[in-house]
């Protein structure tokens, strides 16, 4: 988490964690509508945690970039398997991989 917020913050932009933001509704329309107004969305799917996918599926419906990341070694979904994935061996290289991504893919 704190290599992602890293990775992003080093690329000139500002990390936002849903579970970080203060609000008093339900947390689903809260995420959907931190999403809507993302410029991009970072997903790591190395948990294969089932809300991540819902994220990217919703993020990507919305034709927002949706950068993945996940460990070497775990197998993706197949239908998100041929999306480049910065796959990362160790955290400590994921705010360069990161910010790199970052900076040759949003405009």
């Amino acid at each position: 988490r704190e290599a992602i917020r890293e990775g992003i913050f080093e690329a000139g932009y500002h990390a936002i964690f849903i579970d970080e933001v203060e609000h008093n509704g339900f947390i689903t329309p809260e995420l959907l509508s931190r999403i809507n107004k993302s410029r991009f969305v970072v997903v790591d799917l190395t948990h294969r945690n089932n809300g991540a996918y819902f994220e990217e599926g919703y993020a990507m419906g919305l034709g927002k970039t949706v950068i993945q990341l996940c460990k070497k070694g775990v197998e993706l979904h197949f239908d998100i398997a041929q999306i480049n994935t910065i796959m990362w061996e160790d955290e400590k290289d994921i705010p360069l991989r990161l910010k790199n991504r970052i900076e040759a893919t949003i405009k």
